[in-house]
């Protein structure tokens, strides 16, 4: 039997923590308490959370090879996660990201690493196409190439050999309006600001339907505390969240997708497995640090 895995395509990077007691104006200055320093980046997250859950995942990005870089690869693979699929560039900068905690709510600063292109060997295609599910952005995902073949041909490529496209819109990146984003895809996640941005004056409904009419099976808007709203072409549902003492927001939108995908693979119903993501995301805002919501099977259900 063939292996059964998924490729978490993206970003991981040290999370430098800060608590500020408000958000400076232009030109402020304010005084921060630095926390500690953890790994992150949003897909690293939400691969960590489906590796916790029991989902093979390999990891794929492109970093150097200093001492930041091994620490984040070293803690991936102490929790499960393959990264032989891993590019080195010795000009790519330090992966990084600064989180400021104000209240309940947080600011993420990322530096930009100035990644432009990043070559696939034939090899490394072949491991995404035969994947179970491939979970992206479409800032990562849009600088694969692999010989002639540009992102979107390798969307389509893999698709076409059984992997399942899943990709966290979270705010979305983009402001122009092309739509050409959206193709070759089978999952998307929004969050509320995200989704408000692409749907301009459209309703919830009729932004969902557009996307549905480009191929894509399941829309997903996360609303935090209230829950997500999931599109689908034979319904549209919300599905409750669960109450919980926030003690960090970061993350929650990793580990829904993470989860959620465990989840799907596991057989859930897509209703189902928002609610398991749900709930995954609520132990994540419940302790401090991204990955906090990378967890057991058994304490979600515990949750659930």
């Amino acid at each position: 039997m063939a292996e059964k895995y998924s490729v978490f395509v993206g970003d991981v990077a040290l999370d430098e923590y800060y608590r500020a007691n408000y958000w400076p104006n232009i030109k402020d200055k304010t005084i921060v308490r630095t926390l500690p320093a953890v790994p992150g980046g949003m897909i690293a997250n939400a691969a960590c959370v489906a590796a916790a859950l029991g989902m093979e995942v390999k990891f794929l990005a492109m970093l150097n090879s200093g001492a930041i870089t091994q620490l984040l690869l070293a803690d991936l693979q102490q929790r499960g996660i393959d990264t032989s699929l891993v590019i080195f560039d010795e000009t790519v900068p330090d992966a990084k990201c600064m989180i400021f905690l104000v209240g309940d709510e947080h600011t993420a600063i990322i530096p930009t690493m100035g990644i432009t292109h990043i070559e696939l060997t034939p090899a490394q295609l072949d491991v995404l196409a035969h994947a179970d599910v491939i979970y992206s952005t479409p800032i990562e995902f849009d600088v694969l190439r692999c010989g002639d073949m540009d992102s979107m041909a390798i969307r389509a490529y893999c698709r076409a050999h059984g992997a399942q496209l899943v990709f966290d819109l979270d705010v979305d990146y983009f402001k122009d309006s092309d739509e050409t984003r959206y193709q070759h895809l089978d999952v998307v996640f929004f969050n509320e600001v995200g989704f408000d941005s692409y749907r301009g004056e459209l309703s919830m409904q009729v932004a969902a339907d557009r996307l549905l009419s480009y191929g894509i099976s399941v829309v997903v808007v996360t609303q935090a505390a209230q829950g997500c709203m999931v599109y689908t072409h034979d319904q549209t549902q919300h599905v409750p969240g669960f109450g919980v003492d926030v003690v960090d927001v970061t993350g929650a939108g990793d580990t829904f997708g993470g989860s959620f995908v465990y989840a799907r693979a596991q057989g859930k119903n897509v209703y189902d497995a928002a609610r398991f993501a749900n709930a995954t995301a609520a132990i994540c805002v419940g302790g401090l640090g991204a990955r906090a919501g990378a967890v057991a099977r058994e304490m979600v259900e515990a949750r659930l």
